[in-house]
């Protein structure tokens, strides 16, 4: 590995990120991808980005680019993308990089999204994997339908395989914590190397996220091989999807850790591509509530987030405020954000409780632990007073198989609301999730934002 320019040295107290492009012959899309990426929201978010451009020895001006706008090159010594990869994730576990952010160099994958995986590798998540929704183009609908329809069967394949929810097997844009890369012990030199990374994270218990991400047409030549190089993703896959042969201490100590009570709760908010969000916190959370609402904000450029705290000895019912009806807390500009109620009391007093989102859009009602790991077998339900009218059933949760195949349908551009049941099952170990079956839910606690004297923040 040649290495080219100097990373810039750490800014006072912010979070060292490597943001990785492997690039062979990228010119026009490396800049346009560079361009993409919000350096100014990262660095006001607490983080601080160096640009590392791993090439494969382009014929074109990719180099000349990557130093145009002040990138760290490394002149890639192994073969392939996956070979790039590696280089690049040694080289940030090197440099003192907390964490490194893997994006196509072809203007792909959204830079804005980049926000969103690092506020969750900041709450806790070892990996985060951008779950490509593809934006409609009628120029390239035939090749995009063929992509779908390969990369649906290879993320059945895996998920049936590993028995783990892998909704993107080939997503080109992820991030992990560099502390956990080398037990790893990565080695593919291919295209498959996303594969590797994924199934072997998956099987060595790390922490793993999954939010949805936009998907446009690339910009420049393909370099991906639809048979050869998918027939070796195949073989990836099959090769790791039982790949429990990593050194196991360095990861015991990490999987022991304790909980990041709101790591669940902020991914299924993210997973759910919030960007009006209402907090209903009891006073003795509202650090929680607070922290939650500015990890979602550094997560999500352009959320607006509302804290409302309340005084849970002040309620006409037990519990937090409802979140139903779920068209309730209606913003000045009248939309309808999603609401979040945290539990009463606080998180030591009360180390089972659960937090219950309202998901407007599908009718649907997220409970979710946020206590310690140990949360039994069956901890929670949907408070009584929710659900007086019977008007919610439980969705069932399913089996492995079914998973998987909720999986394959999710990747053929399923139905919103099985996409959405599919990324929010993908997102905590344990939640219950409950659907609206057409009865009134009575509400004596909801709040009407509008006329509520808080501040919201953008």
């Amino acid at each position: 590995m040649t290495e080219t320019d100097t990373p810039h040295p750490p800014m006072n107290g912010a979070v060292p990120v490597a943001i990785l492009l492997p690039t062979l012959n990228e010119q026009e899309g490396l800049a346009r991808t560079l361009d993409d990426i919000p350096v100014d929201h990262l660095r006001s978010a607490g983080f601080d980005p160096t640009f590392v451009v791993v090439d494969g020895h382009s014929t074109d001006k990719t180099v000349e680019v990557a130093h145009a706008y002040g990138a760290t090159v490394l002149i890639q010594t192994s073969k392939g993308k996956g070979g790039a990869t590696r280089e690049g994730l040694d080289w940030a576990h090197a440099h003192g990089m907390k964490y490194a952010i893997l994006i196509d160099a072809d203007f792909t994958y959204p830079g804005t999204g980049i926000a969103s995986l690092l506020s969750l590798l900041e709450a806790g998540s070892d990996l985060v994997i951008g779950v490509r929704r593809p934006e409609f183009n009628p120029l390239g609908v035939v090749r995009a339908a063929i992509h779908r329809a390969g990369d649906g069967l290879l993320n059945y394949i895996a998920a049936q395989l590993s028995h783990s929810p892998i909704l993107d097997i080939c997503s080109g844009l992820w991030g992990i914590r560099t502390s956990v890369v080398g037990s790893l012990e990565l080695e593919s030199t291919g295209f498959e190397i996303e594969a590797e990374v994924f199934l072997k994270s998956f099987r060595s218990g790390l922490r793993v996220s999954q939010i949805p991400i936009s998907y446009r047409n690339r910009v420049g030549e393909a370099k991906l091989h639809a048979v050869r190089d998918g027939a070796r993703i195949l073989l990836g896959i099959v090769r790791h999807s039982g790949a429990a042969q990593i050194r196991a201490d360095p990861l015991r100590a990490h999987r022991q850790a304790p909980r990041q009570p709101l790591r669940d709760l902020q991914a299924i908010c993210l997973a759910t591509d919030a960007h009006d969000l209402v907090v209903f916190s009891p006073m003795a959370r509202v650090s929680e509530a607070n922290d939650l609402a500015r990890r979602l904000r550094a997560g999500k450029i352009g959320a607006r987030i509302t804290v409302i705290p309340y005084d849970p000895l002040k309620q006409s019912v037990v519990g937090p405020p409802s979140p139903l009806p779920l068209g309730a807390a209606v913003s000045k500009e009248g939309r309808i954000p999603i609401v979040v109620s945290l539990p009463t009391g606080g998180s030591d007093a009360d180390p089972m409780s659960i937090a219950v989102v309202g998901l407007p859009n599908s009718r649907r009602l997220v409970c979710v632990p946020i206590g310690p790991d140990d949360i039994g077998d069956d901890p929670f339900a949907l408070p009584a007073h929710l659900t007086r009218s019977g008007g919610y059933r439980l969705e069932p949760a399913g089996n492995a198989r079914f998973r998987s195949l909720s999986i394959l349908s999710s990747s053929f551009n399923g139905s919103v609301q099985g996409k959405e049941l599919v990324l929010l099952r993908a997102n905590a170990d344990s939640l219950r999730v409950y659907r609206e079956t057409g009865g009134t839910v009575r509400s004596e606690t909801a709040v009407h934002v509008a006329s509520t004297p808080v501040e919201s923040t953008a």
